[in-house]
Formats: C-alpha cells, sequence, structure tokens
C-alpha cells in the first residue's frame, strides 16, 4: 500500500535525488540499488559513508563514541550525499532525528517512508547478514519492545518528511520499486515540462 504525503515543493532539485527512509529492516538499503538501476542513477548508502568516514563499523563507532558521535559523523554522510546529483539515498533508520539532516532531505530531493511492522522488521533481521545482535540501538531481551519504542519517537520525523509512505511487509523488491519509480515518475512530471 502507498500514501501521499507533504506536497510537492516544484524546484527542479526535487529531481535529482531519492532519500529513502524508514525504520531499520524497512528495506531501504534493498531497494536503492534495483530503484538508482531502473533511473540510471547512482546508489548511495548513508551507513556505509559513515563507516567510511570513521574509518570504523556502525557498530565500533557506537561502541567508542556511542550514538552522539555515531550522529555526528552520519550528519556529515549525509551533507555528502545531499551534494550528489541523480542518486537513490538509502538513509539510516535514525538520520530523521537531526534538524539539519531534516531539511537537507526536504530541500534537496523526493523523500519515500519504508514501512512495516515490529513484526515483519525482526523477522528480516534475523535474515539479513547483519544480524539483530549487530544492531546497536536493539540490544536486549525484547526487540519487538524496542522497536516499537525508536519507531515511536521518530513517527512524526517520518511523516512530515515523507512525500509518500510505501508499506513494505508484503510486497516484494520489484513491487516496492514500481510502486517508488511511478510516484516519483508523477511527482516530478510537472516541473520537468516546465522546463
Amino acid at each position: 500500500m502507498m500514501r501521499v504525503g507533504r506536497e510537492p515543493q516544484g524546484t527542479e532539485m526535487e529531481c535529482e535525488r531519492i532519500w529513502l527512509i524508514g525504520f531499520m529492516g524497512t528495506g531501504k538499503s534493498r531497494i536503492a540499488r534495483p530503484l538508482a538501476a531502473a533511473l540510471d542513477w547512482q546508489a548511495l548508502d548513508i551507513d556505509t559513508m559513515v563507516e567510511e568516514l570513521a574509518q570504523d563499523s556502525v557498530r565500533g563507532i557506537f561502541a567508542s563514541g556511542g550514538e552522539g558521535a555515531f550522529r555526528a559523523v552520519e550528519a556529515q554522510a549525509l551533507a555528502r550525499a545531499a551534494a550528489v546529483r541523480h542518486a537513490v539515498i538509502a538513509t539510516g533508520g535514525g538520520s530523521v532525528l537531526g534538524e539539519e539532516n531534516r531539511a537537507r532531505m526536504r530541500d534537496n530531493g523526493f523523500v519515500v517512508l519504508l514501512e512495516a511492522t515490529p513484526e515483519t522488521i525482526v523477522r528480516r533481521l534475523m535474515q539479513s547478514d547483519a544480524h539483530i545482535s549487530e544492531r546497536p540501538l536493539l540490544t536486549g531481551d525484547d526487540p519487538v519492545r524496542r522497536i516499537i519504542e525508536l519507531k515511536r519517537q521518530r513517527e512524526t520525523a517520518y511523516a512530515m518528511l515523507a512525500d509518500i509512505t510505501v508499506e513494505t511487509d508484503e510486497l516484494t523488491p520489484d513491487q516496492i520499486t514500481h510502486q517508488i519509480l511511478t510516484a516519483f515518475r508523477e511527482r516530478t512530471a510537472p516541473a520537468a515540462s516546465t522546463t
């Protein structure tokens, strides 16, 4: 299912980037590559950029400097991504927490919120290469409860920023990609025709 969010701003810059936001495990990194390929753009992953900038893993950054250190490097990575044209950018789940990050995404592209239930997220993380135990923010005995808490903290920022929301629970990557492409082309067609 797809829902339309905020009103388009109508600037040419909106056609140059697609930002994928949402909680971990909703499919941002997985969808970025086929979506970018369909547009003949490049795919960027904020977590990968963070690791390159810090020369450390996400888990290592959390271990040595805590969430604050991670968020500082994440903001740098997001600023770099905002300067890249024709890119699909998979953000980190908490990238929306920083006001500057939100402004960069809102002012520099089309923002897609990928959603999934906590149960779907846990299932996907258990099946992924980056197992749930590798996720610093999900440590503890009850990852579903922790996901619910974190999603609640972020849901307003997600909703305010999103141009569209795609519920990914029952969709294949191809279906998700198709929904995003359709919405992106519909939203940017009027701006493109005036240039």
